[in-house]
């Protein structure tokens, strides 16, 4: 028998011990948060369509629908529009209570554009994720997706043009021999 691992949530007061599937679950969820931020950034539908559930829904900005579409339709957006995108995820809470779970991540998305004038800007986006997760078939993925916007802003910028584009990923830069 396995002992059951203690502190629910970062070792807080009255915290029921978690046990080790429920540990193993969270860090899996964990990762698929992690997943949609690569997805997103790259552009990677694939990878996107694979962390949703096909019956998942995502409510985000003014997408509200399958979290199958949402894969196509902003993998679509940010070739369009965004010369990169970067999403950080911070101050996550997951709740696992048998094969389904419950979550909140805090978000700060920074996103840049060329304008139409060819000058660039920066759109700065802070808000927080509410997921529903499920397991099935022993695989942990989203079936529930919705964005809470907390604030954001556009700032001209000075960016160079030197950095990889969201698509384009890291090619023969330094950082590509740790992907």
């Amino acid at each position: 028998m396995v002992a059951p691992v203690t502190g629910g949530q970062c070792g807080t007061p009255g915290a029921q011990d978690m046990t080790t599937d429920q540990a193993l679950s969270h860090r899996q969820i964990a990762e698929l948060t992690l997943a949609y931020c690569r997805g997103v950034d790259r552009a990677d539908e694939a990878l996107l369509k694979s962390i949703f559930h096909d019956d998942s829904i995502v409510i985000c900005g003014a997408f509200e629908g399958n979290g199958q579409q949402f894969a196509s339709e902003i993998c679509t957006i940010v070739r369009a529009v965004f010369d990169q995108t970067l999403h950080s995820i911070d101050h996550q809470s997951i709740e696992v209570t048998g094969d389904t779970a419950m979550g909140e991540t805090y978000v700060v998305a920074v996103s840049t554009m060329t304008d139409l004038d060819r000058g660039k800007s920066e759109m700065l986006t802070g808000g927080r994720y509410l997921d529903r997760f499920t397991r099935r078939d022993g695989i942990w993925k989203f079936a529930a997706r919705t964005f809470v916007s907390e604030w954001s802003r556009i700032d001209g910028t000075s960016c160079t043009d030197d950095a990889p584009s969201a698509t384009q990923g890291l090619g023969s830069h330094p950082a590509a021999r740790w992907h």
